[in-house]
């Protein structure tokens, strides 16, 4: 498999680097679907033209998707894809305050406090359902978040 990106080496054979890549698997970013390649001169260049030579096999990005399982569960990145809420939810925010809550930061709770409106406001329309790219339930899971915080 080739991928062109430069950074560091990757665990497949062959002798081409992208550092680039070990950020999806690590599931530091599980919505990124497009890798980007830096160059940091003609040898970088090069390199990166050559995946234009790669065998099929050797392009076969596949092998990425069972790496990050996490990135295929339903749930929310808080990439706001699912935007605007016809009640005016920051539905990213409300998640990403839960999740942290959930985890023990004690900070969270005072931030979704803040916030202008809360899930409990949530009408259940579905509209961020239909829109969010990692098929995560939001109006379902407004509930629980509700119940979480009180609001």
């Amino acid at each position: 498999m080739r991928i062109p990106c430069i950074g560091i080496r990757f665990f497949v054979t062959g002798d081409r680097s992208f550092g680039c890549a070990e950020a999806i698997v690590t599931g530091d970013r599980p919505g990124v679907l497009t890798v980007l390649p830096g160059v940091r001169g003609e040898a970088d260049l090069r390199d990166l033209l050559s995946y234009f030579d790669a065998t099929p096999e050797e392009r076969d990005y596949s092998v990425l998707a069972d790496m990050a399982p996490q990135s295929r569960e339903a749930r929310c990145v808080y990439c706001n894809h699912c935007q605007p809420c016809p009640t005016g939810i920051q539905i990213g925010l409300v998640n990403k305050y839960y999740d942290l809550a959930l985890v023990g930061d004690e900070l969270a709770a005072e931030h979704y406090r803040n916030l202008e409106h809360h899930a409990g406001e949530c009408i259940g329309c579905g509209h961020c359902d239909s829109r969010c790219p990692f098929g995560a339930a939001q109006s379902e899971r407004m509930g629980r978040i509700a119940e979480h915080f009180g609001l």
